[in-house]
């Protein structure tokens, strides 16, 4: 039973199992709900490839729903799923990529061997239809010239640069009309392993039966050794800002600093110093930018992990001649901080609602595979006690000091993206220099 700030939260009942091939499962049963969710989760992503290989792993994601040995049609394996009473849902994200399929308890031992099925035995066919519905994604991130307009894109590369954490998720067009069979399964073949993947299952369902299940589904899949990520290395130059001009009413601007990761000891504090900043509409970014100043509808900031480094984001989509005003507020909010810290009950109110959200997790099995798997792929703690007392932990002078030395102005990025004229552009382009 962890216990902090008054709230007591009860932990998450898992059993761990490593079968032969390396793949790690947890099991978390619960009996409370009504449904169990069932997702895996793999070392494939953005960051694992190349620029030859930019947009492979999304590709390969997508292809996987196309069928497999016993459903040779996309369409005969999503009527096997929806039978069951279920959506098979996939996502592919910068350092890892996740399916996830809930159902009633009844069915899940079933939906158990279906996405084993659907993870080793794809076809990899209909390669043609699919590249169609994947140039159509890349194309809502692209303006009529061919340039990235999605202001996150935009940001991470200019961080990044020619880094993998610098690239797109779904990749260029070029690489897509190229991509082959071969390539697929080689990137299958290297990222679809056991020591590469967690199996996690959170639910109301039959242990016994759903340990032979995943005994017997998964025992085929390949051996081999975890997938290391491309070491993140400093941005070599100082290129602080970045513009992309695209005809609309509004401009998005995204103020951007280096962080550390979710392995560092300094996780807990940047958990905090997010909702310090943005958690609910009585938090320092809406209260000052939307309520107080007016200059946009909403705005936000987040802190992006990854295992070994991060990025921590101010954000707001504003009137054109906002654009310096808003960039001048937001560095003005992040010098309060430095200067003054967070009152001890912006502190405490942000631990409370955190460990609130901790305390739900057991309501939601998708929240609970998912704070459970991603825990185990990444290495960090997978306990609630663990993570509740590190962030009861976390005072108001951790969070100054993180403020001070990782959002200093002298290092922050800047992106634009809308219509800035030249004396905006100037503008904004002094900001980041001073």
């Amino acid at each position: 039973m962890a216990t902090g700030n008054g709230v007591s939260l009860p932990e998450l009942p898992c059993a761990s199992m490593t079968l032969s091939n390396g793949l790690r499962v947890r099991l978390i049963p619960l009996p409370h709900l009504q449904s169990a969710t069932i997702s895996c989760f793999l070392r494939v992503g953005s960051r694992y490839e190349t620029l030859e290989t930019n947009g492979l792993s999304h590709f390969l994601e997508h292809m996987l729903y196309r069928g497999t040995e016993r459903h040779p049609a996309a369409h005969d394996l999503s009527l096997a799923i929806e039978r069951l009473g279920g959506t098979l849902d996939a996502a592919t994200h910068v350092d890892f990529t996740s399916y996830d399929l809930t159902l009633p308890r009844e069915t899940i031992a079933r939906g158990t061997e279906l996405l084993a099925e659907v993870l080793g035995q794809p076809l990899l066919t209909h390669m043609g239809t699919e590249k169609q519905i994947i140039r159509e994604e890349i194309l809502e991130d692209l303006n009529e010239s061919g340039e990235q307009i999605d202001i996150d894109n935009v940001s991470r590369r200019l961080l990044y640069r020619d880094h993998p954490l610098g690239f797109s998720i779904a990749g260029p067009l070029e690489n897509l009309e190229r991509f082959a069979t071969d390539d697929l399964q080689r990137h299958h073949r290297h990222h679809y392993t056991g020591p590469n993947s967690v199996v996690c299952i959170a639910g109301a369902f039959d242990e016994e039966r759903l340990v032979d299940a995943i005994g017997k589904c998964f025992e085929g899949m390949r051996e081999g050794g975890p997938v290391e990520p491309a070491p993140r290395v400093q941005n070599g130059d100082q290129r602080r800002f970045d513009y992309v001009r695209e005809p609309g009413s509004q401009t998005e601007v995204q103020l951007s600093f280096h962080t550390p990761g979710v392995k560092s000891p300094l996780a807990p504090v940047f958990l905090l110093l997010d909702r310090v900043l943005d958690d609910g509409l009585s938090t320092r970014v809406h209260r000052i930018i939307c309520e107080e100043r007016g200059l946009a509808y909403d705005a936000f900031a987040g802190n992006d992990t990854f295992e070994d480094c991060g990025v921590f984001d101010f954000g707001a989509s504003v009137e054109h001649k906002k654009a310096p005003l808003l960039v001048e507020t937001m560095l003005a909010l992040i010098r309060e901080l430095q200067e003054s810290g967070p009152t001890e009950e912006e502190v405490e109110k942000a631990k409370r609602r955190y460990l609130w959200d901790l305390q739900t997790v057991r309501d939601d099995p998708e929240d609970a595979v998912d704070f459970v798997g991603t825990s185990v792929l990444f290495g960090i703690p997978e306990q609630i006690s663990t993570i509740a007392h590190q962030v009861t932990a976390v005072t108001g002078d951790d969070i100054q000091g993180a403020a001070q030395k990782y959002l200093d102005p002298e290092r922050a990025y800047l992106t634009c993206v809308g219509m800035l004229d030249d004396e905006l552009l100037s503008a904004v382009q002094g900001l980041v220099r001073a």
